[in-house]
């Protein structure tokens, strides 16, 4: 017990160190914080386990963090959303070591006796965990001292390991937790901390961390961290001019700045992490692309397939920025092809109620650019036709899903069945950056600006 005691008295003293320059950083937006919401696997949750280590209990307010008190979480442990009725017992105690120690003299009586946090620095002991207010109120009667009902709140949250328990019962914040360095949940690991924000049923897990440290995630987790230099530098620039533009415009929901996966950007955590990209992100440290002094909307995606888009042929607006731009000789084109019946889309439209009788041709329309801008499917009595994404995402009632671009050919099988074969290039919306261009033109020997300044016409680099 001794050398356990001593154990967590070292992380306390490790983790205050750690926790004070995580949020003292003395670089670019030393003082920029961004909430990513982790919904990919920790989304209106009810629990989650917690990694084999020490951890920092708190609660998060307006991006600050309140310590609470270390929990010995070793050999792992699980946290919860209570909706338990408890009886609070022999009054209140000033720190967690004396709540835990009456807590484990009640447990020697018999009572399953937990400690509890109700703010303000006060813990109470609870008894429980009763599936009603009845119950409650009954174990309240029985209990021969000073005993009082309590009932759970949309903040409540049990935090459970084999050596340390607690639970959080105070609204005045978000339960939250870190660790020496990172923290770990649901078998991934995070940088900075991790919110539990109350989603009325269940909880969302958020990450709070500085942008920059984000970055350090984001830029492997969207590019190989073996690519170029260069290429990562623009990546790095891109994301960061990215996210900026999510924070001014006031993040995703109310409760996070930006999502982790590709609806947003990739964001995995601590696995992705690497020294080649961690580098690119410091290299850059600070760095946005504006368009006449504004941060511009930088979009990007894996691969254009040869030639980019203009902003207007995807998303209907004229953005000068976003023009349609041809990748450098040498550059890898990321190729697919995709088969269906004239029976498969005939049921893609009338999914959509459209009703052309029999499908009997399709045919494309194209840009200038020779990108795919609308599909026309013509029928017995009628034609539909489909433009700009809305090509792409025709098709993601399938089981392929989407298409994967809007720069292919298409061509025709005819016998005892009708298919039409569609034979791409590219991935994704093909604006803005491409992945697979930046890698061809660092290796080409382009620097990051000039990768940018292709694919963004008319932009600047500057500090943000």
């Amino acid at each position: 017990m001794r050398t356990m005691r001593k154990k967590l008295l070292l992380a306390a003293a490790v983790l205050a160190v750690v926790f004070t320059q995580l949020f003292a950083m003395n670089t670019y937006c030393s003082n920029e914080i961004i909430r990513v919401g982790l919904v990919t696997s920790f989304g209106d949750i009810s629990s989650v386990s917690i990694g084999d280590q020490a951890v920092m209990t708190g609660y998060s307010s307006g991006n600050n963090f309140y310590e609470i008190a270390y929990l010995d979480m070793s050999g792992g442990g699980s946290l919860s959303k209570s909706a338990s009725y408890y009886i609070a017992v022999d009054g209140s105690y000033g720190d967690y070591a004396s709540a835990k120690a009456r807590a484990l003299r009640l447990v020697a009586d018999g009572y399953n006796s937990v400690p509890a946090f109700k703010g303000n620095g006060v813990w109470n002991v609870y008894i429980g965990p009763y599936e009603s207010s009845e119950r409650a109120a009954a174990a309240e009667n029985n209990y021969p001292g000073n005993a009082v009902t309590c009932a759970p709140s949309a903040y409540t949250m049990y935090l459970s390991g084999a050596n340390d328990k607690m639970i959080y019962d105070f609204s005045g914040g978000n339960f939250a937790i870190t660790g020496d360095s990172a923290v770990s949940i649901g078998g991934s690991s995070y940088r900075g901390y991790i919110e539990f924000c109350n989603t009325g049923g269940g909880f969302t897990a958020v990450n709070v961390i500085s942008l920059e440290t984000y970055l350090c995630s984001v830029v492997p987790s969207e590019m190989p961290s073996g690519w170029g230099t260069e290429a990562l530098k623009a990546q790095a620039v891109a994301a960061r001019t990215y996210t900026v533009n999510k924070l001014k415009a006031g993040g995703e929901t109310g409760y996070y700045d930006i999502c982790d996966n590709a609806h947003c950007q990739m964001y995995t955590g601590t696995k992705s992490e690497a020294a080649s990209a961690t580098a690119a992100v410091g290299a850059t440290a600070g760095e946005v692309a504006v368009y006449n002094g504004e941060l511009i909307n930088a979009v990007y995606c894996s691969s254009v397939g040869g030639v980019s888009d203009d902003n207007e042929n995807v998303w209907g607006e004229d953005i000068p920025y976003l023009k349609s731009v041809k990748e450098i000789d040498g550059t890898e084109v990321v190729e697919w092809s995709r088969s269906y019946s004239f029976k498969t889309i005939s049921d893609i439209l009338s999914a959509r109620g459209v009703n052309i009788g029999k499908l009997v041709y399709i045919n494309v329309q194209r840009s200038d650019n020779g990108r795919v801008y609308s599909m026309t499917f013509s029928g017995e009595s009628g034609s539909y036709t489909v433009e700009k994404e809305d090509v792409r995402t025709f098709f993601s009632g399938t089981s392929e899903g989407t298409l994967q671009s809007r720069v292919f050919d298409i061509s025709f099988e005819y016998g005892n069945e009708f298919v039409l074969h569609i034979d791409g290039k590219g991935w994704g919306h093909g604006l803005g950056l491409s992945q697979y261009g930046a890698k061809a033109m660092s290796e080409a020997g382009y620097t990051y600006d000039e990768i940018l300044k292709h694919y963004y016409k008319g932009i600047e680099i500057t500090g943000y």
